[in-house]
């Protein structure tokens, strides 16, 4: 590629996103030429989770849903095998929330508690009763589906075995299927998870994977 622009600092890391004028002339095709897609993406014709984004450069990762002006089809990237992140057409009804992976929790002034996210967002939770500490029913490790583009809760994955889980990152990503076992981690060894598949089984650290439904996945993933 003669032109390759780098992504700028935003909500995900840059090994592990997309600049968005890439996704639009690439990916999705909606350009011939960098100009044209810059120019589409300027005018304020795309929108990755709800909202307009107008830098060409904005980072696209895992889970972002894109919607672009007069296309009736909306789009979330996912990961596929041996290809890394690319996009994935998406039902209507799916354009309306995310699965953001709980990385990261803690305790905030006045005993309320932030959930942090893989996309690099923060949600900062209050109690439903007032005896309940905000939060409790959440874990790293789970995902938070969250509705777009008010960003508020409408459903919980716990990360558990019996959940469908994603492979996100290493050799297996893109695969999916029933979390079987989780390993606890030692001081020698990462935290694991066992995933089986309807072809095959195998073994992948649990930061690499993100659940995605009890049963059946709540998104789809397009053909394998």
């Amino acid at each position: 590629m003669a032109w390759a622009p780098m992504t700028r600092p935003g909500p995900h890391r840059r090994d592990r996103s997309l600049p968005l004028v890439i996704v639009i002339r690439e990916i999705l095709g909606y350009a011939r030429t960098a100009k044209e897609a810059i120019h589409i993406i300027s005018t304020g014709r795309v929108k990755v989770d709800g909202v307009v984004r107008r830098d060409h450069r904005f980072p696209v990762g895992l889970m972002d849903v894109l919607q672009i002006e007069g296309s009736p089809q909306s789009f979330r990237v996912l990961p596929r095998p041996d290809k890394g992140l690319t996009t994935v057409p998406i039902e209507k009804g799916e354009s309306g929330f995310k699965l953001c992976k709980i990385v990261g929790k803690k305790t905030v002034e006045g005993g309320r508690t932030q959930l942090n996210f893989h996309d690099g967002r923060n949600l900062i939770l209050q109690a439903r009763e007032p005896r309940q500490r905000p939060g409790e029913e959440y874990a790293v490790g789970g995902a938070i589906q969250l509705g777009l583009p008010e960003q508020n809760i409408v459903g919980h994955i716990p990360f558990q075995t019996g959940a469908i889980g994603l492979v996100v990152d290493g050799r297996n990503q893109g695969h999916f299927g029933k979390i079987f076992s989780i390993t606890p981690g030692t001081h020698a060894r990462r935290k694991g998870v066992r995933i089986e598949t309807t072809d095959e089984a195998f073994e992948t650290p649990a930061a690499y994977v993100i659940p995605i439904g009890m049963g059946t996945p709540l998104i789809g993933l397009g053909k394998q």
